[in-house]
């Protein structure tokens, strides 16, 4: 063993270092909600920017937000005919997406509604919620992979203090749930 000690001691080569470059690719997580956010766009087929909707993801949500003015009348949740063709083309998006899992939510204004169909914003925001639901399963989207929330006035993306603010927090929402990568099932 003496020798051997004594060979590697004397051996002036250093090993050499293996150094790996930072990788540039985005994670597979990114890759997945960038195509799906792709795919939405391309199944709207419309200028997301021009109809006023706005698509937004986070790692595990991508979330498509209209507007009252393009699916109801305000203090209404009969969907507007208008708001056909788009619902149409959002369900073939979620059925050619089976995996995901589809939360619809309504909110309002904090403008108060009192109504015999609608004593709450709460009300209002659900129903319409369920409206846009109902017109999703109509077109073939399976019932069981959507749910429905209505947050009322509780919720708001602006602070209510002009009729712009007021008209951004009238939405409706759809998110998709991003499905977790095979090897993310397993762990």
């Amino acid at each position: 063993t003496d020798g051997t000690i004594a060979a590697i001691a004397q051996s002036s080569e250093t090993p050499e270092e293996t150094v790996t470059p930072p990788s540039t690719a985005a994670p597979p997580e990114k890759e997945i909600s960038a195509a799906l956010e792709q795919d939405l766009a391309d199944a709207l087929n419309v200028d997301v920017n021009q109809q006023g909707l706005l698509i937004t993801r986070t790692a595990d949500v991508m979330t498509l937000t209209f507007p009252e003015k393009i699916m109801f009348d305000p203090g209404q949740a009969r969907l507007k005919p208008s708001s056909e063709d788009i619902l149409a083309k959002v369900a073939l998006f979620i059925k050619s997406h089976a995996d995901q899992v589809v939360e619809v939510q309504g909110y309002t204004d904090d403008t108060p509604i009192s109504s015999a169909r609608y004593p709450s914003n709460w009300e209002l925001s659900v129903d319409r919620a369920t409206q846009v639901a109902r017109d999703l399963i109509a077109g073939g989207v399976n019932p069981e992979a959507i749910s429905v929330k209505g947050f009322g006035e509780y919720h708001p993306v602006a602070p209510n203090r002009s009729p712009e603010e007021k008209q951004l927090n009238r939405r409706v929402e759809i998110q998709f749930s991003i499905p977790p990568l095979p090897s993310e099932q397993n762990a």
